[in-house]
């Protein structure tokens, strides 16, 4: 599934991920929507298995790996930014690989 230029009808600014074991990670919705981000729910014709992220993962190869959720139950979407999980913890915000924005600096 590809995002393309559309954009949800509620005007919120931040998308964040829900996934399995309550782990959570945020993007802005500019982030969310950039057009090389894809569900898998497949590799090779099979089901995505759990160490891939299955059964839905969102993959977002422009930022690190963190920003792409394994095992994604649900997406909130939010008018303002709210941390998640990883970022809670010390993960960069945004979490550019080209700008090495791996840690908040905290």
């Amino acid at each position: 599934m590809r995002f393309g230029n559309r954009r949800p009808f509620y005007g919120g600014e931040d998308v964040k991920q829900h996934c399995y074991g309550g782990y959570t990670t945020n993007l802005t919705l500019e982030e969310f929507l950039h057009e090389d981000n894809f569900f898998a729910f497949q590799l090779f014709g099979q089901p995505l298995p759990p160490d891939h992220g299955g059964p839905l993962r969102l993959v977002v190869p422009h930022l690190y790996a963190w920003k792409s959720s394994k095992w994604i139950n649900g997406l909130e979407f939010l008018d303002r930014e709210q941390s998640g999980f990883w970022e809670r913890n010390g993960y960069h915000r945004r979490g550019d690989p080209w700008l090495e924005e791996r840690y908040s600096g905290f």
